[in-house]
């Protein structure tokens, strides 16, 4: 089963997404995005791949709209030879899994493809409450909840109790995730150990070869993240190493990031991906959100689809290569100007900074978008190897040496 919470009048909007071949037999199928996140979820585009009589599919997104969508294709590859689909998650979050079981319906053979390290990441709300829960050691991570709209019930519950405030969060992300089959338990796990090294000119990348295609794994947005080569396409799809909100988990990397994304922008720039695109670029539905929430680009390459060309392909991953950069450089900076300091003292600081990256990341509040300006600051301690000693119920943390 998939997403169940569709509000009403939301088929309307999901209606308005396209599908598109983007290359010979590859298809996007736009996924969706909204400006209040916990109320209207995200789901992300969905590719369908041929290779010769396989069909891959990279994620499945969240509401069950797209499945007919998604069967069409598959009857349409069905009747010209393909005998098999095969699924890959980019990672396992339910915008991107929560259609999985629409491959029983494709009347082919199929085979959920899962990367080892991703595994756990499809037990939801397991994973998401041991996020929340290895950041309460570190800063109360409730009281950065907005005080205004559905959140503020977490945060009011912090000054009670942390115990409080996780359970409320708890009982709502259950109610997010009721009845979502992902189909974790018919997976065929890729073993890390299984993962091969293939060169791209200057660029080695590690991964697994499925077909044609190489599934990269680049470990930024989740551990298992991958993101995905083809080859006869000099196509490039970075799933969520290139989306705003990185790092929106504490196990997320934004040092994976940067450097994934510089990988990338080498390639190009050696001409080995000439289209890219990723998990949530949308022409329909993004520039919408930036105009209501008020959002500016860090750079115009954000509001594309697919980026085309080699010149086109260079710029979109420089500019989240340099996006990236510019959150951790600036957070480091007030950390250094500051001293000692804990992460709710860095971030308020931080909001202070006028720069590009800094005031779109700012501009962003949880539950209208799921990126956390704190939870950023956490990982760039963290990757930046910051000290921290406890003194009564505060962490505090030394800038690097």
């Amino acid at each position: 089963m998939s997403y169940r919470l569709t509000i009403p009048g939301q088929e309307k909007e999901l209606r308005r997404s396209f599908t598109r071949e983007i290359a010979p037999d590859v298809w996007m199928l736009e996924g969706y995005i909204s400006d209040y996140f916990l109320i209207k979820p995200a789901s992300s585009n969905v590719f369908l791949l041929r290779d010769g009589d396989a069909l891959l599919m990279l994620d499945s997104g969240t509401y069950p709209f797209y499945r007919e969508r998604m069967l069409e294709l598959m009857r349409r590859y069905r009747a010209d030879g393909v005998k098999r689909v095969d699924l890959m998650l980019t990672q396992g979050h339910f915008d991107h899994a929560s259609n999985n079981d629409v491959i029983l319906e494709s009347g082919m053979d199929w085979r959920f493809l899962l990367q080892e390290p991703e595994v756990r990441v499809l037990d939801y709300l397991a994973d998401w409450m041991a996020d929340f829960r290895d950041l309460e050691q570190l800063y109360d991570i409730y009281a950065q909840f907005d005080l205004g709209g559905i959140t503020a019930p977490v945060n009011l519950a912090s000054r009670i109790s942390v115990g409080l405030a996780r359970s409320i969060l708890q009982a709502n992300f259950r109610l997010m995730f009721l009845g979502i089959r992902n189909l974790s338990d018919r997976a065929t796990i890729l073993p890390s150990a299984a993962r091969v090294k293939r060169r791209f000119g200057q660029v080695e990348l590690e991964g697994w070869e499925v077909g044609r295609f190489f599934a990269i794994h680049d470990a930024s947005h989740t551990p298992g993240h991958i993101s995905l080569y083809d080859p006869e396409n000099k196509l490039l799809l970075s799933g969520d190493v290139t989306v705003e909100i990185n790092p929106a988990f504490y196990y997320s990397s934004l040092e994976r990031c940067i450097s994934t994304c510089g990988q990338f922008r080498r390639m190009a720039e050696e001409g080995y991906i000439e289209l890219a695109t990723d998990s949530h670029r949308s022409t329909t539905f993004f520039p919408d959100v930036m105009r209501t929430l008020r959002l500016t680009p860090f750079d115009e390459i954000e509001m594309t689809d697919v980026a085309r060309g080699r010149e086109e392909c260079i710029r979109f991953f420089r500019a989240f290569e340099d996006f990236y950069s510019r959150l951790r450089d600036d957070i480091l900076d007030v950390h250094a100007r500051m001293g000692e300091a804990t992460i709710p003292e860095i971030t308020e600081e931080l909001r202070a900074v006028d720069d590009a990256a800094v005031n779109l990341r700012k501009a962003m509040r949880f539950q209208r978008i799921p990126g956390r300006l704190d939870v950023l600051v956490a990982v760039v301690l963290k990757e930046a190897g910051a000290t921290s000693r406890r003194e009564g119920g505060r962490v505090i943390f030394s800038p690097r040496a």
